[in-house]
Formats: structure tokens, C-alpha cells, sequence
């Protein structure tokens, strides 16, 4: 038996780590066959996300013209009936009445606009001030006596309406002073005395300083931030409908007042007078006479009736209906213009506002990531000169050992159980391999 068993075999395989190695035995040589994997995976770089897209409504405005029509008040005159009467003499005067159509106010409407202003900052403003001394004066008064002297002899005159006296040393004045005043009327005589100031020290004035001359610096305005107004706040009014004046009608004859037989002109019927009174609206007009005959044929006076739609005639104009229809045998009184709708402005919406949502789907990125797996193939280089067994050999000349791909330092991710367990795999695979050659070996042996 050979004992070269230690020398011959060297090939052993260590897993240390995850990581596998092969060693080869002097003489041997060793090849890798290694595969690439590829595997791409989707990350996702951006989240879904939702915009709005807001449409605003469009619209115009439609012009509604006012809509009108005229109406109408008809009246006619029925006889009086005849009647055997006594005469007397009768009056009557006209009434002439007009129509009033009340003013309507402006309606408006107040926008408040507010002041459009800026700032402005200010540095403060001095300037110096040359202070003279301040002094004042002290006025020391003169000291004097008083003394009475006789002057000559003296008249007392005394004026008759102020009361005013004079001291003079004429005897005979006219009663006419350097004023023109007269009325001066002598009333006392004597001695005429005047009392005399005497001074016994003059008045002096004392100029007393009360402080030194200075220069002041004088701040005239302290530095501000103005606020300066470029446009006033202001309230605009506008017009939301115009106003209408109030109107009168002309005055026309309306109906006669009832005869009576006292002349002169009565009072309105209304009582009211003014041009401009919106309630005087009836007045008394001409007067007409007429002579009855009280106890012969008499005729009533005529009537004026007054259209009523729908019902009785009536004698008051005012309560006459207001018609569009002309009705058949009556006579027109006035027309008056009535307003069914104003005029007015409306806006229509040829399409209403809207919105979109729109979504905007998230954004992936696609990364590849490679990796690499390897096995390792090992060859006996040695050849033995002679041998009598072929098998033995080419067993033990060349004698191939495959480690495993699965050896964990060939794998990408060596690390946790996952790791450890393909480590512990490709070592006992090693080991296998290693176990089967030694078991050839010794039976070439």
C-alpha cells in the first residue's frame, strides 16, 4: 500500500462566514463556471396626485323694454226732463278738474371706496434758535405828595342833559363848550382850587436779567411716517332706476255745479288751491244764469254720466273705470298712459360654471439589479507513469470535484438565516464530493 495519501489528497473546502473557498492540492487546477441573473423591479418615484380645473360661467344680459298701454275714461250728457215749473233765475258755474300723477324717488345704491393711500417716512426737522437774554423791567414808581393851591376865582357850570360840570373863572360863559355841547347853565361861585402832584423822586425803570443769552437747536417736527392720502375714501351713489317728476294734467271742464239760486262764486269743490297743491285738483270756473219758470214748463238740467265698466253709470268723474274699449255712444274724457312692466335687464347664463378633476397617475422608475453565481470545477494535473488499471488511472489522474453553485460566498446576499443556511448547504456539498474522491483514492491505492 502507498502512503502518499497526505500528499495527494489537499483538496478541502472551508465555509467561513457565508463565504465559500475552495483549496486545490499541488498540482491541481481550479476553474469558476459562473451565471449572471438579472432581476428588474418598478419603484415607485412620485404618488398619484388630483388637480381642479374651475370654468367660470358665461353669461350676457337681455334688454327688456317697458310694456304700456293707454286707457281711457268716456262720459256723455243725458237731458233733463221737461216740467211745467216757476220760474226763478238759477246759477252754475263750471268745474274744471285735472289729473295728478305722484313723482317716484330715484332708486339708488351706495358703494363704499376706500382711501388709496402710501407711506412716507420723514426725518426729523430742527433749526437753532439765537436766545437774547430774558430780562424783564422792573418799574419803580416816583414818589410824590400832593398839594391844594388856589388858582383863581372859579364859576362851576353844569350841562341840563348829562349833567357834566366845568370849572371855569369866566362869569359870563355863553353855555357853548370847544365841542359844541350847549345847555351849560351856571349854578355855584368861589374860589376855583387844583390839586398838584409833587414829585419828590422821579419813576425809574430797572432792567433785571433772568437768564443769559442761548442757542437753542429747536426740534420743529420729531420724525414721522406720513401716511399720505393719494385718493380720499369716497362713497359713489349710483343710479339703480331714475326718478319720474311729478306730473299734472291740464285743467279741463269736468261738469257744471248743481243750479242754485244764489249768485256768486262758489267754493272748490275739493277746498283746496295752489297751482302746485297735488290735492287741488278741482276748480270752480265761469258762471252761467239761467232764468226758470218756477210754475210753468221747466227742463231739469242736464247730466253728465260718467263710464262704469261693469256697473252704473256715475256722475263723479273720479269714480269713471279706466278702459282700453272704447265703449259704444260715449264721448272720451281723458287718457292717461299706464305701465304694465318697467323696463328692465336680466342676465341669462349661456353656460354655468364648471370644474374637472384631473388625476395624474404616479410615476415609476425601473432599477435592475445583477447578480452572479459561480461553481467551482477542480482538476488533477498528475499522471501516474504506469499503471496496470486504466479506471484507476483515469481516477487518479484526473479527478474532477464540482463544488456546488450554492456555496454562500458565491451568492449576492450571504447574510441572515437565509445566508447561513446556502453556506451550511455548499459545505456539506464540498464535504460529499471531498469524501467521495478520498473513498476512490484508496482503493486505487
Amino acid at each position: 500500500m502507498n502512503m502518499h495519501n497526505s500528499t495527494k489528497i489537499g483538496l478541502a473546502a472551508v465555509a467561513v462566514a457565508g463565504v465559500a473557498t475552495v483549496v486545490a492540492a499541488p498540482g491541481a487546477q481550479a476553474a469558476q463556471d459562473c451565471k449572471t441573473t438579472t432581476v428588474t423591479s418598478q419603484v415607485k418615484v412620485a404618488d398619484e396626485k388630483q388637480t381642479t380645473e374651475v370654468t367660470p360661467a358665461v353669461t350676457h344680459v337681455e334688454h327688456a323694454d317697458a310694456v304700456s298701454h293707454e286707457e281711457s275714461r268716456f262720459s256723455k250728457v243725458v237731458k233733463g226732463e221737461s216740467h211745467e215749473a216757476v220760474t226763478e233765475d238759477q246759477f252754475r258755474n263750471s268745474v274744471y278738474t285735472r289729473t295728478y300723477t305722484p313723482g317716484t324717488d330715484a332708486v339708488t345704491d351706495t358703494i363704499e371706496h376706500p382711501a388709496e393711500t402710501h407711506t412716507v417716512e420723514h426725518p426729523a426737522e430742527t433749526h437753532t434758535v439765537e436766545h437774547p437774554a430774558e430780562t424783564h423791567l422792573v418799574h419803580h414808581e416816583a414818589v410824590t405828595h400832593e398839594e391844594t393851591r388856589v388858582m383863581d376865582r372859579g364859576y362851576a357850570y353844569r350841562q341840563k342833559e348829562t349833567g357834566k360840570v366845568r370849572y371855569l373863572n369866566t362869569p359870563d360863559w355863553n353855555g357853548e363848550d370847544e365841542h359844541g355841547d350847549k345847555g351849560w347853565v351856571r349854578f355855584a361861585g368861589g374860589d376855583l382850587t387844583e390839586t398838584v402832584t409833587v414829585v419828590d423822586e422821579e419813576a425809574w425803570d430797572e432792567t433785571v436779567v433772568d437768564k443769559e443769552a442761548w442757542t437753542e437747536t429747536v426740534v420743529d417736527k420729531e420724525a414721522w411716517t406720513e401716511t399720505v392720502v393719494d385718493k380720499e375714501a369716497w362713497t359713489e351713489t349710483i343710479v339703480v332706476q331714475e326718478a319720474t317728476p311729478a306730473v299734472f294734467g291740464p285743467w279741463q271742464w269736468d261738469h257744471f255745479t248743481t243750479w242754485t239760486t244764489t249768485s256768486g262764486t262758489p267754493a272748490d269743490e275739493d277746498g283746496q288751491d295752489g297751482e302746485d297743491n297735488p290735492l287741488n285738483l278741482s276748480q270752480i270756473g265761469e258762471q252761467y244764469e239761467q232764468t226758470v219758470i218756477t210754475k210753468e214748463a221747466y227742463t231739469d238740467p242736464d247730466v253728465t254720466l260718467y263710464f262704469i265698466e261693469d256697473g252704473e253709470p256715475t256722475t263723479n268723474l273720479a269714480d269713471a273705470s279706466w278702459t282700453a274699449d272704447e265703449p259704444e255712444g260715449w264721448d272720451l274724457v281723458d287718457t292717461r298712459t299706464v305701465e304694465d312692466s318697467p323696463a328692465s335687464d336680466v342676465t341669462v347664463v349661456d353656460s354655468p360654471a364648471s370644474s374637472v378633476t384631473v388625476v395624474i397617475p404616479a410615476v415609476y422608475e425601473t432599477k435592475t439589479n445583477k447578480s452572479e453565481k459561480c461553481a467551482a470545477v477542480v482538476k488533477d494535473a498528475s499522471t501516474k507513469a504506469a499503471s496496470t488499471n486504466a479506471a484507476s488511472t483515469k481516477a487518479d489522474s484526473e479527478v474532477p470535484t464540482r463544488i456546488d453553485a450554492g456555496l454562500a460566498g458565491n451568492l449576492p446576499n450571504t447574510g441572515g438565516p437565509n445566508g447561513v443556511l446556502l453556506a451550511v448547504g455548499g459545505l456539506l456539498a464540498g464535504i460529499g464530493g471531498i469524501g467521495a474522491f478520498l473513498t476512490r483514492r484508496r482503493k486505487n491505492a
